[in-house]
């Protein structure tokens, strides 16, 4: 049987995780914190630091819409946060994921307050087919009124479109 993370049975472990996400000198934050380097290292490495990030909380652990609205803030600031951190070290990707992450949070305590408020919006998407419309027929039809008296260009154009209708343009 595998042996249990002794930094997350540590009470203090909300503070450990929340510096592990938001620095990377795993030796500093251990050393702060009087904890072993092998044990913090296994924990970062086993991602057990970022929980509450990717864990959703259950209802019977947010009991009410204010510790909803704390654990809010607490994501915002977070992912604030992380956004600065990777922005300031060059990495745009993240920076930008960082700041979705914290719009989104932004939204929600909006929604909360009630200055956003949801709509439902349908759009219905019918997709055409041209070629059977009778504009384009009308097309056909005067292009062989036209280019009647010129058989080799209609035979060009002909192919052309042949070609197009195949894809192969």
């Amino acid at each position: 049987m595998p042996k249990s993370c002794t930094i997350c049975e540590d009470p203090r472990r909300d503070e450990f995780d929340r510096r592990a996400r938001i620095e990377y000198n795993i030796a500093k934050i251990a050393q702060d914190f009087a904890l072993s380097y092998d044990s913090f290292y296994r924990h970062i490495k086993a991602n057990h630091h970022i929980r509450e990030v990717t864990a959703i909380p259950t209802s019977s652990e947010l009991a009410t819409s204010e510790d909803i609205y704390k654990e809010i803030e607490k994501w915002h600031t977070e992912a604030k946060d992380l956004q600065k951190i990777a922005k300031d070290d060059g990495d745009i990707k993240v920076a930008l994921l960082g700041l979705d992450k914290a719009l989104k949070c932004l939204e929600l305590m909006s929604k909360i307050h009630g200055l956003i408020q949801e709509q439902n919006v349908t759009i219905n998407l019918q997709q055409v087919n041209i070629y059977s419309s009778p504009e384009w027929s009308k097309v056909g039809d005067i292009l062989v009124r036209v280019l009647a008296p010129y058989p080799e260009l209609k035979s060009e154009i002909a192919g052309e479109l042949l070609a197009l209708a195949r894809g192969a343009k």
